[in-house]
Formats: C-alpha cells, structure tokens, sequence
C-alpha cells in the first residue's frame, strides 16, 4: 500500500491538533503498520511533546540540517523511501506541504518565493488541468477528471458539459500542456493517465469494430476489454492493439515505448510486430522493435505520482523536470551529460526540493531563476 508523503504529513498534523476523523485515523493507522520505522517516527514525535515540544515545530524544521544529518548516512546511493526516513518526513512536513498549501492559495502563479536562501524563487509542481480542442475549432479548458460518455458527450468531474451529444463521429484533441496532467475516461470505460506535454485525440464515439486513439506524448492507458472492439493507440513511431490490458506508451519522439503491466498487447509498424506479456517493454527504433524486460517502477512512477530516478543521466532527469514544472534549461560547461544518478522523490514537491535530493547525490549545483533553471559542477573546495 502506498499513501502520498504529503497527506500523511496532514494526517499526522490533524492527529497532533485532534481533528483527525475516523477515516483518516485508519489510514494514519494503516500506514504506521507497513513499516516499523513509521510507528517509531511518530512516537518520537508524541514523545518530544510530551516534553514540551511545540508541534509548531513542524513549520520551522530547518530544511538544510535534515538533509545535511542524512547526507552522513548515505551520499552517493540516495533513494528517499517515504515514511522510512524521519528525517526527509520532517522536511516535507515543515516546507513541502505548507508552501504547497499556502502559495496555491493565495495565488494561481507557480513562480512562488523560495523558502530556502540558496535559491532566488521556486516553482510549484504541476496540476490537473488541460484543455479540450473540438473538430470545430472551439477550445474549452478542463480542470479535473474528464469523461466521454457513449452518446458522445464530454463532461468533468463538475458536470461541467464540454460538447453536447454527437450527431456524427468527429474527432477531438485533449492537450496537456506542460506543468500539467489529466485524467480521462473514454465512452466504452477504458481509463488514461495523461502526462505533461502530452495530447490525446479521440472520436467523439467508438466504430462497432475498433476502438482507436492517437498519442503523442506519454500515457497510461486501462483498457476495458471488448472482444469485438479491439483497442489501438496510435502514435508517430508506430501502434499498439490491445483487447483489455493495462499499459504504458511514451510517445515523446517517433521511437515510442510500450510497457506492459497487465495483461497482453500487440506493437507493431508495418510489416514488423511483436507481442508483450506483463513486465516486459517494447521500443520501436527506426526498422525494428527491441523487446526487453521492464522496471516497472522506474516506467511507471510517474503515474504513481513519482521521480523515480534509476541510472539516468542530467539529460533524461532535465526533460522530466521540464514537462513537469514548464522550465527552461540549460547547462554549464563541464557538465558531464554521461554521469547516472539515483534518487525518489514525490512528483507534488516543489522544484528545490527536488534539487536538494539531486545535489545530495550528484556534484551538482543548480540555479533557478524565474522559470529558468542552469546546471552546472559544484565548486571544488
């Protein structure tokens, strides 16, 4: 079971003030028995009130001490598992989730002060949000979940009406934009996770014998299955059939990447196909299609609302960091583009939180201004 770092900070909080219900009181519950650590976490933190700890404490954690404690236990192979280490917790709980909480209410710009001195702003991480481009023309911008239903309809979460019914089978588009991300269900009840920097077309009604989108971009996709209809993601580098499976296609560039997390699925461009089964991956590069096994943590952490970092060089961690908080970068030079790096960190931290977990195990410095953020080699003492 995994729960969002930040909402087990509020749990944690709302028990410390005794305004937890009943509902959160099992999910605090539930996730103080997945691990040890976590219990002890939270008696530590009861034990230092019963000592005349204010838990006000929790806002003015000082951010550069925790990471300085754990850069004594670990610095080249770092990976923050949540809930496990105290310290990372403490931070979250005393930076994260309020200038989280705070800036996204005040105001809707994600260029927001930085809490840390080091740095002139921050950037808040992405949200829900997309909008919805009709065969006609017209735009119409959505803010939370989206649904298409059989009669062609295109509502939200809100009830908002998008389009009214279909007459006839038109073809629309779903842009996400970067430092954005939607969800979507589509009329025969198939589910998609849509990526920053990502679109999605799709007709306002199935045909009775096939079931067909077009992708660019990344998206996770939960296939209903229909043995008459079979389901086909188009993208610019080549397809994937499926008849009821769960799976990932990143279509970036014209070498798109299935991962297969359930079920099976057929990629294939013109003469050449090839056939997944669960935990293996499909990249189709120019004439071929290379199969391998997949890390299905590392493919799909971003659906689970993750950085998941695993042997990734500046270049690859820089384009994630681009769609997710609209950035432009650039790097100094010297930077070696060939150097891995391993870290986790949840997707709703800000930008210097991220930096932090990447300068811990790099010798990498970084520089943020406005939404332009410059890589280059920490100085040497």
């Amino acid at each position: 079971m995994k729960t969002d770092p930040l909402y087990i900070v509020q749990l944690i909080r709302r028990k410390f003030n005794e305004e937890l219900t009943s509902e959160e009181a099992d999910v605090l519950q539930d996730w103080l028995a997945q691990d040890s650590r976590n219990s002890q976490l939270l008696e530590q933190l009861e034990e230092e009130t019963k000592s005349g700890m204010d838990t006000k404490v929790l806002k003015s954690f000082d951010q550069n001490r925790a990471w300085k404690a754990l850069s004594k236990r670990r610095r080249k192979q770092f990976v923050l598992y949540w809930g496990r280490i105290a310290a990372v917790l403490a931070v979250v709980a005393g930076f994260s989730f309020f200038a989280l909480k705070n800036n996204k209410e005040v105001g809707t710009s994600r260029i927001v002060e930085s809490k840390d001195e080091r740095y002139k702003n921050d950037i808040l991480p992405a949200i829900k949000g997309a909008k919805i481009v009709l065969e006609n023309g017209t735009e119409v911008k959505v803010n939370d979940n989206v649904t298409l239903l059989a009669d062609g309809t295109i509502s939200t979460d809100e009830k908002t009406v998008v389009s009214d019914v279909a007459t006839t089978i038109t073809i629309n588009k779903l842009v996400v934009p970067a430092a954005h991300f939607l969800n979507m269900t589509l009329s025969d009840g198939t589910k998609v996770w849509i990526n920053a920097s990502s679109q999605l077309e799709f007709p306002s009604q199935f045909e009775k014998d096939k079931r067909q989108v077009r992708l660019k971009g990344e998206a996770y996709f939960q296939v209903t299955k229909d043995q008459d209809r079979p389901f086909i993601i188009e993208t610019i580098g080549g397809n994937v059939k499926v008849l009821g499976t769960q799976f990932n296609v990143s279509a970036y560039s014209d070498k798109p990447v299935t991962t297969l997390e359930e079920g099976k699925v057929l990629v294939y461009k013109d003469h050449l196909q090839e056939i997944l089964s669960p935990g293996m991956k499909a990249e189709i590069v120019g004439s071929r299609i290379d199969v391998r096994k997949a890390d299905l943590q590392k493919e799909l952490a971003w659906k689970n609302n993750l950085f998941y970092f695993k042997g990734d060089n500046i270049v690859s961690i820089a384009k994630e960091l681009q769609n997710w908080y609209d950035l432009e970068v650039s790097f100094s030079k010297g930077v070696s583009l060939s150097q891995t790096y391993t870290g986790e960190i949840s997707r709703s931290a800000n930008l210097t939180e991220v930096l932090n977990m990447l300068e811990f195990v790099s010798d990498l410095d970084f520089k943020i201004d406005n939404n332009k953020l410059l890589i280059f080699n920490k100085k040497k003492l």
